[in-house]
């Protein structure tokens, strides 16, 4: 695995450790609950700092085991009564060749939008990578508001290799945000 890199603000996104001992992450968590409180400017209640602990703790678990993503990174201006936003990156051995087939497999493993569902792929374009393909998928939640995930995926000639981020999030105001994080990743 190749280490993603990113040039975004590291007061914005923070890497998130996936690896290494509970003792570790708690230590990432406690540092990460200052960071938050400094962004709010504000204290955070014992009842905040337990959520975002939690969201954090079941987040890195399943990214280690049922998704075995290579890197995450977490939006820290996300306000500490909301889960908190986490993109994931996973690299692949590119035994394929480069196309825009190719990579629509890698974004959208299953086409066909769920009930009330949309699904909007359309190129997008990295200074570090280059062209690639941007897919958000957005379905209602049943309270009625939304739920989104959004995966973007390159192919990496030059070193033979795929790349995709991907996360889920719940409001469309980051949309921006996300486009700029992922145009800022790069691999070391």
């Amino acid at each position: 695995m190749m280490i993603v890199e990113t040039d975004s603000d590291p007061a914005v996104w923070f890497h998130m450790p996936l690896r290494g001992t509970g003792a570790e992450f708690a230590q990432w968590m406690d540092l990460q609950l200052k960071a938050s409180a400094l962004n709010h400017r504000r204290k955070l209640t014992w009842r905040e700092k337990r959520q975002t602990k939690k969201f954090l703790e079941s987040s890195a678990a399943m990214l280690r085991e049922r998704i075995e993503a290579d890197q995450a990174f977490f939006f820290g201006p996300m306000p500490p009564q909301v889960s908190p936003l986490v993109l994931f990156t996973k690299q692949f051995a590119c035994d394929e060749e480069h196309s825009p087939l190719h990579l629509s497999m890698l974004v959208e493993p299953e086409p066909e939008p769920a009930a009330g569902g949309q699904v909007d792929t359309a190129p997008f374009v990295s200074p570090h990578f280059g062209e690639g393909l941007r897919c958000v998928r957005r379905w209602p939640r049943p309270d009625g508001g939304p739920i989104m995930s959004i995966a973007y995926a390159w192919n990496d000639a030059a070193r033979d290799i795929d790349l995709v981020l991907k996360g889920h999030y719940d409001d469309p105001d980051l949309l921006e945000a996300i486009d700029d994080f992922a145009k800022s990743i790069w691999i070391a």
